[in-house]
């Protein structure tokens, strides 16, 4: 089966989206400076993941929606006790099907593979903003966690920043997390040796509520995200040990941290109650570079 693309364009911003396996975004281009946020794939292989996939051993790339977990885990209790879920989620490897599409909207519906549930999402264009609607429902109380995956590559330089900032965030790179300052902002290759990476999150008492990556020559992509529903912040930041470049990936989630188990038993983690659908949105709004006057 040959993946589909979908287009979405406006004058500001251009997409692509793979209409159904992973429902995975692949490009998001400002088109007032042609800069793409998304890093692409490391090999020509195409070969679509599968359920059980280690997400790292494959060709991950551009943007993915993480659910029910991001490490695999056993489900904490009924209503599926000691059901294994896969790495990263089952959204990346399922089959989407598209609702409805439009010159700059995309609607795309998946059912969960192991478990009950119907996750939509809805991506339009509103000038140079990416709105992100999201819809998931399930018909017996069922704790998820979701998170967003993009890997938003970066250049030379390439300052994350976070808004308010936060005094510390918590480094949970290593098996025994531990807690350090934050310094005002993050540099892939500033701040991350060559061939390693760096998962940190927000501690969950303090409220970020924007994050921004902003390039030497002005270009920029703010994030923002509905915090009644995404109460956490976690940030992946990668200097070629995963991914094919230098990657930042900003990460708001219903959960703390990667483990639904863990969240659960901490209770950090979002209960789905039967049959009554919750609604979360992210907006995306992308700066062009500033142009030197003549």
């Amino acid at each position: 089966m040959v993946e589909e693309i979908i287009t979405l364009e406006n004058d500001d911003v251009r997409v692509k989206v793979m209409a159904h396996h992973g429902g995975r975004v692949t490009h998001l281009i400002n088109q007032r400076d042609e800069r793409e946020w998304l890093i692409g794939p490391r090999a020509v292989d195409t070969t679509p993941p599968r359920l059980d996939d280690v997400y790292t051993d494959t060709n991950h790339f551009g943007w993915d929606e993480m659910l029910p977990t991001i490490d695999p885990c056993q489900y904490p209790g009924e209503p599926y006790s000691d059901l294994a879920l896969a790495d990263h989620g089952e959204l990346w490897t399922a089959l989407w099907e598209v609702i409805g599409r439009g010159p700059t909207s995309l609607h795309q519906r998946v059912e969960g593979q192991r478990m009950k549930y119907v996750f939509e999402r809805v991506l339009e264009l509103r000038g140079a903003v990416l709105r992100c609607e999201y819809r998931c429902v399930t018909p017996v109380d069922t704790a998820m966690l979701w998170a967003l995956h993009p890997q938003f590559v970066t250049r030379d330089a390439t300052r994350l920043q976070l808004h308010p900032e936060p005094v510390a965030v918590l480094d949970t790179s290593r098996a025994t997390p531990r807690v350090r300052d934050w310094p005002g902002d993050l540099i892939v290759e500033r701040d991350i040796v060559s061939g390693s990476d760096l998962m940190i999150y927000v501690d969950p008492m303090v409220a970020v509520e924007s994050a921004s990556l902003l390039d030497a020559d002005g270009s920029s992509l703010t994030m923002t995200w509905d915090r009644r529903f995404a109460r956490y912040l976690g940030i992946w930041a990668d200097h070629g040990r995963h991914s094919g470049g230098r990657v930042i990936a900003i990460e708001p989630t219903n959960s703390f941290y990667d483990d639904l188990s863990k969240a659960v038993a901490h209770r950090r983690a979002t209960l789905f109650a039967a049959n009554q659908p919750l609604t979360w949105w992210v907006e995306i709004a992308l700066q062009s570079a500033k142009v030197a006057p003549a």
